[in-house]
């Protein structure tokens, strides 16, 4: 395993919501002098009908990862939710970082989607049922949205603010959480799970159980667990803990 200690910090968002959803949190890192990128995943408040797939979300988070470590980066990815799909297909070998190159060198899944390569979103739901209180309306043209988001995203938030935040949130191409993950780097990086105790989008036993599925599959490159006591969304809820369990990994995980 390569001992880099992480100058860049990639951030993989969500579904239904955009890097904006991020940016107080981006501010922070970056005062504390580490460079971040948030792409936006075009599959996330796409064109209607949508057109992006989880491929595009993939080719902006490696376009972006290329570009840091070009830059001469060592990075730490920081996926959420959806995100964690996109980065098990995104973060492969050749952006490892190694004894002559930079690169990724570790992963912080902030409860996100952790799903075993060849298997499906589907094939989660149907293994452990429908873990969540996310009301999904459709457009019919392909694009969903959470009717309930305040309830279901920021359930921790004052109701008026979560009022306000929900009005941020974006429609998502459904169909792009659809088809098996192809990859597991999380078998190769030092890895970090950041379980939401108060999650009621993805709620804390099935966050458990994929972290539980992912332990059983083994991984050399160790794999650590954190609690924060929110919702779905802690950078917006209880940024001071994201920032929390992040430099816990930044230091290496010690």
């Amino acid at each position: 395993m390569p001992t880099q200690k992480p100058t860049a910090i990639l951030i993989v968002h969500g579904a239904f919501f955009l890097p904006s959803s991020w940016q107080p949190l981006v501010n922070d890192f970056t005062n504390s002098q580490y460079t971040v990128r948030c792409p936006r995943l075009p599959s996330c408040g796409d064109e209607r009908p949508p057109k992006a797939t989880r491929n595009d979300d993939v080719a902006a988070v490696r376009t972006a990862a290329k570009q840091l470590i070009e830059a001469g980066h060592n990075i730490l990815v920081l996926a959420h939710s959806y995100g964690g799909m996109v980065t098990c297909d995104a973060i492969t070998e050749d952006l490892y970082a190694s004894t002559k190159s930079n690169g990724i060198v570790s992963l912080v899944l902030l409860s996100a989607w952790l799903i075993q390569p060849g298997n499906k979103f589907e094939d989660v739901i149907e293994k452990y049922g429908h873990q969540s209180e996310v009301d999904l309306g459709s457009n019919e043209d392909g694009t969903f949205f959470a009717k309930n988001a305040p309830a279901s995203f920021y359930n921790d938030i004052d109701p008026l603010e979560a009022q306000e935040l929900a009005k941020a949130n974006v429609t998502h191409n459904l169909f792009a959480a659809s088809g098996a993950i192809t990859y597991a780097p999380w078998k190769d990086l030092s890895t970090m799970y950041v379980f939401c105790t108060r999650d009621l989008a993805i709620m804390l036993p099935l966050q458990r159980s994929m972290v539980q599925d992912a332990v059983d599959a083994g991984g050399k490159g160790g794999f650590v667990t954190e609690e924060i006591d929110s919702g779905h969304c802690p950078f917006l809820s209880k940024p001071e803990e994201v920032i929390r369990v992040v430099n816990k990994a930044l230091g290496g995980f010690e």
